[in-house]
């Protein structure tokens, strides 16, 4: 789960860099000054959203979170169950083996075969663990365009210059709370979701 929180600030991140890029292009050299609003003529208007409680009640993401939390958990599981097995058949031929019923030629044909199932489970773990990253960067990938949309349209009709993301113990120390959007934030994407 701290990787969903440090994604998060990165996507939150990456959304102000953008909206803060937007704004250059706009105000650029080869563009006439633009008036700012009044209420942000002696400043720039900056929101935040704290990541931790976008991350607890975003319903959409705590359902992504779960599904592949499930899908790690049986693959893990079914994973441990082939590698039991193998141990398993690996003892018992180990018994063989001490026991004389078995000949060296037998004993390095079965010990040979143990061993590609061994590497069959490595690549099958290989696999599973590169899927599963996979899943998890496109719903991350879904997570961001979702919360940059939003903040885009709280952006857009608030006139906020920065949407910030806040996380206790994070590189922003403290934030004044009538600054805070999240609820606007959460209401909008669970809206979403519930559609």
């Amino acid at each position: 789960m701290k990787n969903i929180s440090l994604i998060l600030n990165v996507v939150l991140l990456a959304a102000v860099a953008h909206l803060y890029y937007l704004t250059l292009k706009k105000n650029g050299p080869s563009t006439p000054a633009i008036t700012a609003p009044a209420s942000a003529q002696y400043g720039s208007r900056i929101a935040f959203v704290e990541s931790d409680t976008l991350e607890e009640k975003y319903e959409w993401l705590k359902q992504q979170s779960e599904a592949i939390e499930q899908r790690v958990k049986s693959a893990e599981s079914t994973l441990a169950s082939k590698q039991q097995s193998l141990m398993k058949d690996a003892s018992a031929l180990e018994e063989r083996a001490k026991s004389g019923n078995l000949t060296q030629a037998d004993y390095e044909k079965a010990m040979a075969g143990l061993q590609q199932r061994s590497e069959k489970i490595r690549e099958e773990e290989a696999r599973l663990s590169k899927s599963l990253a996979d899943e998890q960067k496109k719903s991350y990938d879904e997570l961001y365009a979702k919360v940059e949309a939003k903040l885009k349209l709280l952006s857009d009709q608030i006139g906020y210059d920065y949407i910030l993301s806040y996380k206790r113990g994070g590189p922003i120390l403290l934030a004044n709370d009538s600054l805070d959007i999240t609820k606007q934030v959460l209401e909008l994407l669970n809206a979403e979701s519930n559609q």
